[in-house]
């Protein structure tokens, strides 16, 4: 080594000894200001800026059927929507009472400004919508669309006019809270003036309800018409036009001498319930509170909570009962924790490890304070950096825990060895931290440098790899720092100084007496196995290739247990409850519905204490449903979420033509579960793909392989549809518009303008009486008006066809699609896969019919990201090992203990029959910077040794010897660190940590235990060839030198 390297190396622990004062302020500053940041930065679910790439827009229709919903509301929004700029797909379902646009943008779109732009584009489109489908609702599919807090009204019957008091004393309040986007009631509906004709009365009376609710509505309004003056004053004119009150309504003209009172009846009432809502059991309105997309979860939910009380104190409410059901910011809470907790005990478990090694109470606290000492810095990083405390960043320095100590280890160990061989404190200290400094350097830039590829990386995966990689970063960074001021300062200060004798304390005998134990235990161990290694490893130095061949046949029986592991998305996690939903056959009531949900009720209220729920909501009208239930927390039961949905779902009673399903379900299957494989359908026509769809069906059948097919729908119910005939309908001189016109204001109704009393707005509704749009027979005596003023029967203009109609119009970029959910046989999964996909592209569709496989898009990106990251890790890691060794060969004995690491991933999910998930594959990615930082250390000992004068087998044996106790120190404080982690499955908001610790701790022992023989062997064989290599270039070059000399010989003579 060189003079200027010696300085070099030893520059920070000098530093640090000669101004110990200086070291310690700075620590105590530390201290100060991290525990300030970690009391101050504030807590959240996920980091802030996190926005899915989806938009969706919502317009209830109520009595639409599906293709009119799709003619009416879908086609337009769809025209207009199609323009967005960013627009990556635009999926579209047309149902019964409802029409939903589902727009995905491309990633890096402002979601801001997609927002807006679809905002402006409803706006625009708004005039072609049906005027009774007055309400556009534009979700953003990230966090904010979760309720983040739910209160359930149980409200007294006697009450008069409950809505406008939940209004006004309940919503507006909780809408005004900093942090609040909207307040949602469900159940709660406002009464208005309905009126209800008589269909006899008002053909007697020469009307027909398209011409009444024509009449009606050019009444009631209030009209800015201009200005006028009075002398040199200039007034407002307004034209007013509004009822007093309700007689002046009913005593309204709407005929010669014909009132309204005659031929209907005026009532001021509550509509009839579309939607039904009940809490625990009970009827009441569920009110949900939305926040917005940036605000503070912990901190608006204390805001809500702290209203909430105060409202029950409200003596205007007393008699309604205010019951809050659903807290997400004590979820948050609550998994924080739980995640907080699982690291102490982590970092318990490798202080106990340290101090089974070192055997010294001193060193294992100095080494153990590194791990606070990082935290605090990074945590102050993070607090000025405006970042929050959330489940990745959480995540993050609990992963460092038992990484952390690493270089602190290393450090520790170098110097008590040297001072064991006699050098005093301070030249121990100095030179034991110089000696290994360059090569904890380039082991903790590895690891760091697992994240440089993240501004690389497309999609989400980039947004989580970068909020997880700041914490690692930073902390480990410090620790780098701690291991090179901190360490070096503390061991001079606490090892013994050279002959120092004395009686010892009776702490000292206890602590010895210990030792002795420690010590010889450790001999019975993991001495053995320490030179059990050693001479492992003479033998395999004389045998390498076989070796080589053994950790090849490892690797291709590696690559053929890694086909039995799937990767998806996110494991069955423990959640803060479970969702299921439901829909209905078009003919079900209201009150249909209501008994299959009160069935399903019964159920959860006998399984509560059993499946540990809080509280649970449901919700629905006379088409769908879904049930809300939340666990206790902490959950004080073994059962998962999904057995717990499975038992209510069995538990359900059999209707039929009723569909139930899990909220992380569709309709027809999850497309992202392992055993079912989806193919997706377009056309143009309806019809034409459902034809296409049963057809391929039954060929499905017949494949080997496939255990069935999932029913999309039940069978597809009755339509009446009304067909006007439209030679009939000219001669009588009625315009078809109008017979649509009266038969939706006869069965639906139409909205009149508003009616205003006492500074409200009451909705005002026409229609016919129940008893006169009950039967077919009804319906084919309404009168129709003609254009000469007079009227005919429905009846002489139409006729009426039953045809059947789809529950639902799927489309995507505007074609019609039906999706195949084929069931796969356990275990043949992916042979099953390629068998129909070929099939498929062997067989001819009709003509302007195509197909596709539907995304398993998140899975699919998030593994090629990933991979895609790890490759480029690779790289600047062997870039980085290059620098450090001065040579491209040598560095690549290390990066050779990378794919042991993913040796060890693949078996610990094979064994487990665990699929490996996002977070996993975040783990098998940074255990790349991890598990090549013991062969850096070890080759660069080698190479240390082999500077002092070393011969190559001595060098490689000693230093594997020496640098067995280091090694398995930092892997063994690492895996155990992570143990709570990987045990402490439940999270209460859907993440699931257990494929990422078995991730750490299956790829850190397989790399720690095959590196060991690995690295030392393939660095001989390297070494081999680079000797081999350079002798041949110096033989190549040698017989040009040499015919050069002598040319130049000759010319001198």
């Amino acid at each position: 080594m060189s003079p200027v390297h010696d300085r070099w190396e030893g520059w920070l622990p000098r530093f640090s000894l000669s101004r110990p004062i200086t070291v310690l302020v700075l620590i105590a500053t530390i201290l100060v200001v991290g525990l300030v940041a970690a009391v101050g930065i504030p807590l959240e679910t996920f980091p802030q800026g996190f926005t899915a790439p989806f938009l969706n827009v919502v317009v209830p229709w109520p009595d639409a059927l599906p293709e009119e919903v799709l003619d009416k509301i879908v086609k337009p929004l769809e025209d207009e929507l199609s323009t967005v700029r960013g627009l990556d797909q635009l999926n579209s379902l047309s149902g019964s009472n409802r029409g939903a646009i589902f727009l995905t943008f491309k990633q890096g779109v402002d979601m801001d400004v997609a927002y807006r732009e679809v905002r402006d584009r409803i706006q625009r489109v708004r005039p072609q919508l049906p005027e009774d489908a007055d309400k556009v609702f534009i979700r953003k599919a990230d966090l904010s669309s979760v309720p983040v807090f739910m209160v359930g009204l149980a409200v007294d019957p006697e009450l008069t006019d409950a809505y406008h008091l939940i209004q006004n004393e309940i919503v507006l309040p909780l809408e005004r809270l900093d942090g609040v986007a909207s307040v949602e009631p469900n159940g709660l509906e406002e009464k208005e003036i309905l009126i209800e004709a008589d269909r006899q009365k008002t053909a007697a009376a020469g009307l027909n309800i398209y011409q009444l609710a024509q009449d009606l509505g050019t009444d009631n309004f209030t009209m800015a018409s201009g200005n006028v003056r009075d002398g040199d004053d200039k007034l407002l004119l307004r034209s007013v036009a509004r009822y007093p009150d309700l007689e002046s309504l009913e005593n309204r003209l709407v005929g010669p001498s014909v009132r309204l009172r005659d031929i209907a009846t005026v009532s001021y009432r509550e509509p009839e319930k579309d939607y039904v809502a009940r809490v625990n059991g009970k009827p009441a309105v569920a009110v949900m509170v939305f926040k917005e997309g940036q605000a503070n979860t912990l901190e608006v939910s204390r805001r809500i909570s702290a209203t909430v009380d105060a409202m029950q104190e409200n003596p205007r409410l007393k008699n309604i009962l205010i019951v809050p059901i659903f807290d997400q910011g004590k979820i948050i809470l609550s998994s924080l924790r739980s995640l907080f907790d699982s690291g102490r005990i982590g970092a318990l478990f490798a202080m106990v490890v340290l101090f089974v090694f070192l055997r010294r109470m001193r060193m294992t606290l100095i080494i153990t304070l590194s791990i606070p000492l990082s935290m605090l810095i990074a945590l102050t990083t993070m607090y000025f950096a405006g970042e929050t405390l959330n489940f990745l960043t959480l995540l993050g320095l609990m992963i460092c825990v038992g990484l952390l100590v690493d270089n602190s280890v290393v450090v520790a160990e170098n110097i008590h060895r040297l001072h064991r061989l006699g050098l005093s404190r301070r030249e121990a200290a100095v030179r034991g931290a110089g000696e290994i400094s360059l090569a904890i350097v380039m082991a903790t830039l590895t690891t760091i440098a697992v994240f440089l590829p993240v501004s690389l990386v497309q999609g989400q995966a980039q947004f989580f790899l970068l909020r997880l990689s700041i914490p690692i970063s930073v902390a480990l960074a410090a620790s780098l720092v701690v291991a090179l001021v901190f360490v070096p300062l503390a061991a001079y200060l606490t090892l013994p100084r050279s002959g120092s004798h004395g009686e010892p304390s009776a702490f000292r005998r206890a602590h010895q007496r210990l030792d002795g134990v420690l010590k010889t235990g450790y001999e019975a161990t993991l001495g053995r196995v320490n030179h059990a290694y050693g001479r492992m490893l003479g033998v395999f130095l004389g045998r390498r290739l076989d070796l080589a061949l053994a950790i090849l046949v490892l690797t291709i029986a590696t690559g053929a247990a890694f086909k039995v592991v799937e990767f998806v998305p996110q494991q069955d996690s423990e959640k803060a409850g479970i969702e299921l939903q439901a829909t209905m056959p078009s003919n079900y009531t209201l009150g249909d519905a209501a008994r299959y949900f009160r069935a399903a009720e019964q159920v959860i209220l006998a399984n509560r204490e059993r499946w540990d729920l809080d509280g649970f909501y449901i919700g629905h009208n006379r088409s769908n449903g879904e049930i809300q239930a939340w666990f206790h927390s902490p959950r004080t039961t073994d059962t998962t979420p999904r057995e717990i949905t499975q038992e209510l779902l069995d538990a359900l009673p059999e209707a039929p033509g009723v569909t139930a399903y899990t909220g992380e379900q569709s309709r027809v299957g999850d497309c992202d579960e392992k055993s079912i494989h989806c193919i997706q359908l377009y056309a143009d026509d309806a019809q034409a793909v459902d034809q296409v769809r049963r057809d391929l069906e039954e060929i499905f059948r017949t494949v080997p392989g496939v255990v069935g097919i999932q029913k999309s729908d039940e069978a597809s119910p009755n339509q009446l549809a009304l067909v006007v005939d439209r030679d009939r309908a000219q001669q009588q001189g009625v315009n078809p518009q109008a017979v649509a016109g009266v038969v939706s204001y006869a069965l639906r109704g139409q909205s009149l303008p508003k009616y205003y009393r006492d500074g409200r707005e009451i909705p005002v509704r026409v229609r016919f009486r129940e008893e006169n749009r009950e039967s077919l027979a009804e319906l084919n005596d309404f009168a129709v008006p003609t254009a000469s003023g007079d009227a005919v029967a429905l009846s002489a203009i139409t006729q009426t066809e039953f045809s059947p109609a789809p529950r639902a119009i799927f489309r995507r970029d505007k074609r019609t699609s039906a999706t195949i959910a084929v069931e796969l046989e356990e275990g043949a999964e992916s042979a099953v896969r390629k068998r129909l996909d070929a099939l498929m592209e062997r067989i001819d569709l009709p003509e302007g019919v195509t197909h596709g496989v539907p995304a398993k898009a998140s899975a699919d990106e998030d593994l090629k990201s990933l991979g895609f990251a790890a490759l480029l890790s690779i790289v600047f890691i062997y870039l980085l090992m290059a620098f450090l060794f001065e040579s491209f060969i040598l560095p690549l004995s290390i990066v050779l203990t990378i794919p042991l690491a993913f040796i060890g991933v693949v078996w610990g999910h094979v064994v487990t029959g665990l699929d490996i998930d996002f977070l996993g594959g975040v783990a098998a990615v940074l255990l790349i910077g991890v598990v090549v930082n013991n062969g850096i250390v070890l080759i660069d000992y080698i190479n240390r040794l082999r500077s002092e004068g070393m011969e190559r087998r001595e060098a490689v044996l000693t230093a594997a010897d020496r640098r067995f106790r280091p090694i398995m120190m930092t892997a063994l404080t690492t895996i155990c660190a992570t143990v709570p982690l990987t045990l402490n499955g439940r999270t209460d908001v859907g993440l699931s940590y257990t494929s990422f610790g078995l991730s750490l701790i299956s790829g850190m022992t397989a790399s720690t235990l095959l590196t060991l023989l690995v690295v030392p062997v393939f660095y001989t064989l390297f070494d081999d060839a680079r000797e081999a290599v350079t002798a041949t270039v110096r033989r190549t070059l040698q017989p040009r030198s040499e015919t050069s000399s002598a040319s130049d010989a000759v010319t001198e003579v």
